[in-house]
């Protein structure tokens, strides 16, 4: 009991400083880039070295750094094993290794807490740390980057330094950028930005210095390379890609032939995999729309869906056809199937605000915005008048993930004492942790759920 005691005791330590000990590893990390450059090249004919790790205890995404020696510097050669299960290796020194930890790798006890060996495999060896590391399941929010109250001006540069004016919506890319836009509360159609943020290599940088009208929910295609953005008016939107180095192009919507579009306010985009159409729909009109991705040709799909509403939408990815619509000033979210034509009520109750989790219409919602799906098809909201993020099950099933419903604040933790302040965007990578847009905290916020 009393070693039990000792690891939760460092476990509450480490949620409360994890932001600055990936700091400070990573700076570690780099100071160390010339200090065995011999070592940089693995020898197959010399054994694995193994000595210690840090940190020895954490939960999902914890920054790891492995010492030892005979690594070698190609990090495409080295495979890191958290209980069996595959670490990402981000690079290697030849004495360090930097690897992030998995999701949940194993079952926990009553604690929560899994007791977890550590490996370390190169070609034909493969050898393990004395050390086991211990993993806390848990559900954790903590700050990327972002200082509350700081000049709207966007500083950018390694994660502590960033500031940046209210976060709105974000995508991320298949190398873990996080794209953000961010909007000017002093003048609607000017100096709105977006921005890349990446947590591995501790830096941000300005991608579109100002946009003219505010930007909506982006969409990521799923080569995980290119980002398609909806301005808030009109028909305009940007599009840039990893591989054109972030360049930003403004493309228009036009009329493909035989059709008329009419769009005011478009508040999302979303990817349809079944016929390779980006969708979006009118604000003004309820008017849904699609469009082909690589010409801007636009063709209308229906009419009638919760007009004079905002609308967030995402593609189900178990359902390719299903369509989940988030109504902000409706306060509920739909369904509509681009092969039934069917629109139906899936979560909350319609053009009534409130808090309350539960199932299908007995759950309510203040002015939900964008969402997103992990890979179990559950729905992540960003419930902005609530100030918390949302969960609904495939079958309807709403839960509060974290956040204090009707409480405006700014606390990192877990969700006893989290906070957040009208939260708008949401995305989430590959491991499963989400990103959040903190809008009045003007951070972007990192939760690890499990």
């Amino acid at each position: 009991m009393h070693k039990i005691n000792c690891i939760m005791k460092k476990l509450r330590s480490y949620r409360l400083t994890s932001s600055l000990c990936a700091v400070l590893l990573m700076l570690v990390f780099a100071s160390c880039k010339d200090d065995k450059e011999k070592s940089a090249t693995h020898d197959p004919n010399k054994p694995i070295t193994l000595t210690n790790f840090y940190p020895t205890n954490g939960g999902v995404a914890t920054k790891l750094i492995l010492n030892g020696d005979n690594f070698g510097s190609d990090a495409k050669n080295i495979k890191v094993f958290i209980n069996d299960k595959p670490a990402a290796v981000i690079s290697s020194i030849g004495n360090k290794i930097y690897a992030i930890c998995p999701r949940k790798p194993g079952e926990g006890d009553e604690n929560q807490i899994i007791d977890c060996k550590v490996k370390v495999k190169i070609g034909d060896q493969e050898v393990e740390y004395p050390e086991h590391f211990i993993y806390q399941i848990q559900t954790v929010v903590t700050t990327v980057c972002g200082i509350k109250d700081a000049p709207d001006d966007v500083v950018t540069g390694n994660l502590a330094q960033t500031t940046m004016p209210p976060v709105t919506y974000l995508t991320i890319d298949k190398d873990n950028n996080i794209i953000a836009c961010l909007r000017n509360r002093n003048s609607y159609y000017n100096n709105n930005k977006v921005i890349l943020v990446n947590e591995d290599e501790d830096a941000s940088r300005l991608l579109i210095p100002d946009t003219g009208a505010p930007l909506n929910q982006p969409c990521m295609l799923d080569d995980g390379n290119t980002v398609y953005i909806p301005t808030d008016s009109n028909l305009d939107y940007w599009v840039m890609s990893s591989e054109n180095l972030w360049s930003p192009i403004k493309q228009t919507l036009r009329p493909a032939t035989g059709e008329q579009i009419n769009i005011n306010f478009k508040h999302s985009f979303a990817m349809c995999t079944i016929d390779g159409y980006m969708y979006t729909r009118a604000k003004q009109n309820g008017v849904l729309y699609k469009f082909d991705p690589k010409t801007g040709l636009t063709m209308q799909v229906a009419t009638g869906l919760m007009s004079e509403s905002d609308a967030y939408m995402a593609f189900s990815q178990k359902n390719p056809s299903k369509l989940y619509l988030a109504y902000t000033n409706s306060h509920c979210i739909y369904t509509y199937d681009v092969l039934t034509k069917k629109h139906e009520l899936f979560a909350g109750i319609v053009n009534n605000s409130g808090y309350l989790d539960g199932i299908g219409s007995y759950a309510m919602f203040n002015q939900p915005r964008q969402l997103i799906l992990d890979e179990d098809d559950n729905l992540y909201i960003a419930d902005t008048e609530n100030h918390v993020i949302r969960k609904v099950t495939p079958q309807g099933q709403v839960s509060t993930v974290i956040g204090q419903a009707g409480v405006a604040g700014y606390q990192d933790g877990d969700p006893e004492v989290a906070l957040f302040d009208r939260p708008h965007g949401v995305c989430i990578n590959k491991e499963g942790i989400i990103y959040i847009g903190d809008y009045e905290n003007q951070c972007i916020r990192r939760l690890a759920i499990e």
